[in-house]
């Protein structure tokens, strides 16, 4: 009995989608988009934001294993450890949100020249990002010890936005933590 409920429901559903063919295409669509992410999915992900501080952009792709070059967008882990460096040192920061996947620019790359004037921080002489004096919780916030050049292995991350957690205030992200180069999408 109940197999006769299954496939007669089955029939039903199958009529109906003869007599609207743009569901049957949707649904080969999203078949076809599923197997094409599992295929590519060793090497590629959709990575998704929500996030003020790229606010341009919501959908991404990450090319896994891919070390940045200047310029271009970077996915890596954020840790315990660049949370920890944020000066003055004994305040809650929970917005680092550790073990996630954070996105920035790629501003310096190993060899390149850093300078820290006052609250401006300079990569090869550009300014690239200015630390705010206090956070969203109205706690002190102070810009990171960067020695220079960038050492090997290490990259200076950043974005615009006034408040991006970034290099700025964590210091140099390594390559260890590195997850990939990021393409937006839209």
């Amino acid at each position: 009995m109940c197999a006769n409920k299954i496939l007669d429901r089955a029939h039903r559903g199958l009529e109906w989608t003869e007599g609207h063919p743009w569901a049957k295409q949707t649904a080969l669509g999203l078949a076809a988009v599923s197997l094409a992410l599992t295929a590519i999915s060793p090497w590629y992900q959709i990575y998704v934001r929500d996030d003020e501080s790229l606010p341009e952009y919501s959908f991404f792709i990450l090319h896994k294993g891919v070390l940045p070059q200047r310029g271009e967008y970077v996915a890596f882990e954020m840790a315990q450890e660049y949370a920890n460096r944020v000066q003055p040192a004994g305040f809650q920061r929970p917005y680092a949100r550790v073990g996630t996947l954070w996105l920035k620019a790629a501003y310096g790359v190993a060899g390149d020249s850093v300078r820290v004037d006052g609250r401006t921080i300079f990569v090869n002489d550009q300014p690239v990002a200015t630390v705010i004096e206090q956070d969203i919780f109205k706690q002190p916030v102070e810009p990171a010890r960067l020695v220079s050049p960038i050492p090997e292995g290490q990259y200076y991350l950043g974005l615009p936005h006034p408040r991006s957690f970034d290099s700025r205030v964590i210091g140099y992200v390594s390559s260890k933590d590195v997850r990939g180069v990021v393409w937006p999408i839209f």
